[in-house]
Order: C-alpha cells, then sequence, then structure tokens
C-alpha cells in the first residue's frame, strides 16, 4: 500500500432542512493507502453515511477539499463526475435493493453495470459468475431476485458494487441481514479482494467484532473523527480545540481504567494510567 487513493482536507458538509442548517461533518482530515481495507463506526447521525456519499460523489461537499484516486471532487462538473463513479466507484447502499433490479434474474442484475459500460459479452459473463460463485450464489444465476432471502440479496448487492472491479468499494452495512459465519465470509472475500486486485475498502458497520477484522478502525462522533485505531494496543486519537481526547473503550477497558485516571506528563509525552498504578 503506497498510493494515496482518498484525501480528505479539513471537509465539511453541510445539509439544509428548511431554514435549518445541520453540520454532517465538521472539519474531516482522514486518508486511506490502495488496498487498504477500513471500517467506520460510531452512533447514528455521527456522519458516517455522509462520509460514504461524499466520497462517492454522491454529494458535493460544503468546504475543503476530497480527492479519490487523482481526482479533486469539489469542482468537478456533472458529467465527470457520472463518469467518476461509474468508473472508480462500487457502492452498496444500506438498503441494498437499491442495487437491484427486481425484473431481472440474478446474473443479469450483476451483469448490467458492465453492459452498459460496454464491457463484452465473454468478460461480462466471467466475472459475474466468479463473483456469484465467491459469494456462494452461483447455482441461483437464472433465478429471479423476488424468490432470493434477504442474505442471499445482500449478497448479489455486493456483486452489483463490485461488477465493474471498482477502485473504491464504499458499503453501508453491507453484513445486516446476513448470520456471523456469513458475514465473516464477505469479509474474508473482501479482504482478498484488496489483496489481489488493490481493492480500497470503506465499510460503515455497527459491529464491532466485525469491524476489527478490516485493516483500521476509524470513529466518527458528531461529524468528527474521534479515534484511529490499528488494533488493541494503538489509537491515533483526535484533540478538540479544547483538549478534550476520547479514547477509544475498549482500550481503556483492557487498561483497567475507569471513569476516573491521572494522567502525569513526562519526557516522552503525557502518561495516563489507573488511579492505583502510580508510586505514592
Amino acid at each position: 500500500m503506497t498510493a494515496a487513493m482518498v484525501e480528505c482536507v479539513d471537509l465539511i458538509k453541510i445539509h439544509k432542512q428548511g431554514s435549518l442548517e445541520v453540520v454532517a461533518l465538521h472539519g474531516l482530515n482522514f486518508s486511506m493507502e490502495e488496498g487498504e481495507f477500513v471500517s467506520v463506526v460510531g452512533a447514528s447521525g455521527a456522519g458516517k453515511s455522509t462520509l460514504l456519499r461524499v466520497l462517492a460523489g454522491l454529494e458535493q461537499p460544503s468546504a475543503g477539499s476530497v480527492t479519490v484516486d487523482g481526482v479533486d471532487l469539489s469542482g468537478i462538473d456533472r458529467r465527470d463526475l457520472t463518469n467518476y463513479y461509474r468508473r472508480n466507484v462500487g457502492f452498496l447502499w444500506q438498503d441494498f435493493h437499491r442495487n437491484l433490479l427486481p425484473y431481472l434474474k440474478v446474473r443479469a442484475n450483476v451483469e448490467l453495470p458492465m453492459l452498459l459500460a460496454g464491457v463484452g459479452a465473454r468478460r461480462r459473463k466471467a466475472r459475474a459468475l466468479a463473483l456469484l460463485e465467491a459469494v456462494g450464489l452461483r447455482n441461483l444465476a437464472f433465478a429471479k431476485v423476488g424468490t432470493m432471502s434477504g442474505g442471499e440479496q445482500q449478497r448479489l448487492a455486493m456483486c452489483v458494487a463490485l461488477a465493474m472491479q471498482p477502485k473504491l468499494l464504499l458499503a453501508d452495512e453491507p453484513t445486516g441481514e446476513l448470520d456471523t459465519h456469513t458475514s465473516i465470509g464477505i469479509y474474508t472475500l473482501l479482504r482478498g479482494m484488496c489483496d489481489r486486485e488493490g481493492l480500497t475498502v470503506l465499510v460503515v458497520t455497527h459491529d464491532v467484532a466485525l469491524a476489527t477484522r478490516t485493516d483500521r478502525v476509524v470513529r466518527l462522533a458528531d461529524g468528527r473523527l474521534i479515534t484511529t485505531e490499528g488494533g488493541a494496543n494503538e489509537a491515533v486519537v483526535q484533540v478538540s480545540p479544547d483538549g478534550t481526547v476520547q479514547l477509544p473503550r475498549e482500550m481503556l477497558r483492557a487498561a483497567g481504567i475507569g471513569t476516573t485516571t491521572r494522567a502525569r506528563r513526562t519526557d516522552d509525552g503525557i502518561l495516563i494510567r489507573p488511579m492505583d498504578s502510580y508510586d505514592a
């Protein structure tokens, strides 16, 4: 992973609701490397889905800059934005039915984005069948979408989002309808595609256990990046202008720190430890 795929600098997104303005993203600074698999967690309203839509080019930033694979999304015109979305981005909606056309059969759903892009019939078929095989749906290639279970439809929606071999996959709760075993399988599939195809993946999830299967966990709160965690023993922490620092709950629990702690300034920085661990 060497080249930056995603770069957000001082990103602000404001939604207008009548006469009100709601700030969904507050000066967000965030980046991803090519081939990286990152999960975004946070409470409802934290700005997770807004971030995905801005990166997809579905919403324009209100201020700041957003660059994906060298394309500046801040000042791009509508035609170039459409081409960018079709060629570079796979988007899996939280309402995954938006990825599907119910009147088409399974394989035809996966082939449709490639058909619209002018991909030849042989390549369309090979790519569609390979994706369906990877998610355990090849035997349903000629089934009608309406006959499939919710979990099967969600896996099909994943195939549709990946059909064009996008450089960036943006997935909003991609395993919401799936059981734990199948969810792990989907994350394993995405991990393999990152390694083999250089796919960059950003997923929004409420499942902390699944999030830890990615390279990095980004936590948002009120449109701000709070922490970036690279595992149980490491976290990059955002410091607010008033000096407030929010550490990951799992890290505090592992260190034995409850609701109160003490901080000591050292030559290396600031040391935070449980109350009873300091020498008198």
